[in-house]
């Protein structure tokens, strides 16, 4: 009799189960608050490295993984989950069982607030006794409406390098006259974004006061779109919002990709809108 009530059960609830269907109306993905996150790596005495999230896997950005020096991590801007995230920034190794992968050189929370944009500026010496040390600084990008002509701004991450005036020229190599576009820019200053016509154009950094330049670097001039190939932001393609960002010489027997002048390397922000609709 027990066997015989535990096989009705069994059939009852098979026949549930088997009534059971799949919906076939939409799902919506449950996506938490969001906001965008990038890392450029402004070290220049150590290794390529390594930033993970480690608080969550979810709505966290794909490790940039071996980023060097004057460089920017995969990907550009990163959706992340809002909120208070912890990360850490390793020095990079491609085996992932090497001593390099456990060489933490910042282990940190970043408090990020949906809606707005942030470039994760690494900057700083990692080897010790070196000053300034070597830290995270987060930068929120507020970025312009999109400009008629072009939007640019400058972050001076040039360690050693001391207060700058900031030029523009059409090339590299002009004479620099007239008034700077930024004065006496000290280390780790952002700029405002200031806009300008679409056009080559070069930028020039000079110690205060001087005419001379210490870097000289002309900014990408950009690809127009089509119908099937996006717009590549540059000095000549409108609508395009771009960062320079003035970094210092590699130290003498340092590891990693080595630069024996300082440099000027231009980032887009936000890539120019198409202007040709797709087919």
């Amino acid at each position: 009799m027990r066997l015989s009530r535990f096989a009705i059960l069994g059939v009852a609830v098979s026949a549930m189960v088997g009534c059971s269907e799949p919906s076939d109306g939409p799902t919506t993905p449950n996506i938490p608050p969001l906001a965008y996150v990038r890392y450029i790596n402004a070290v220049p005495d150590t290794l390529g490295t390594t930033v993970r999230f480690i608080d969550q896997v979810e709505y966290s950005p794909i490790s940039w993984a071996n980023v060097q020096f004057r460089g920017l991590g995969q990907g550009n801007y990163q959706p992340t989950a809002a909120g208070a995230r912890k990360f850490r920034v390793f020095t990079y190794s491609a085996d992932v069982s090497a001593a390099g992968n456990t060489n933490i050189l910042v282990d940190t929370t970043i408090t990020f607030e949906a809606g707005k944009y942030y470039t994760l500026l690494h900057l700083g010496y990692a080897r010790a006794g070196s000053t300034p040390k070597q830290r995270i600084v987060n930068i929120v990008d507020a970025l312009p409406a999109t400009p008629a002509g072009i939007a640019f701004r400058a972050i001076h991450a040039g360690l050693d390098v001391g207060n700058v005036d900031i030029y523009a020229t059409p090339t590299t190599t002009d004479a620099i006259t007239g008034t700077p576009l930024l004065a006496n820019v000290a280390l780790n200053t952002v700029s405002a974004y200031l806009t300008r016509a679409t056009g080559a154009f070069a930028a020039r950094v000079t110690a205060t006061g001087s005419t001379t330049a210490v870097i000289s670097a002309a900014a990408p001039a950009g690809t127009a779109g089509s119908a099937s190939v996006d717009p590549l932001g540059g000095a000549t393609i409108a609508g395009s919002i771009i960062t320079a960002v003035a970094f210092p010489a590699t130290p003498a027997n340092s590891a990693g990709t080595r630069f024996t002048t300082p440099g000027v390397v231009y980032f887009v922000d936000k890539q120019p809108p198409r202007t040709t609709p797709n087919p």
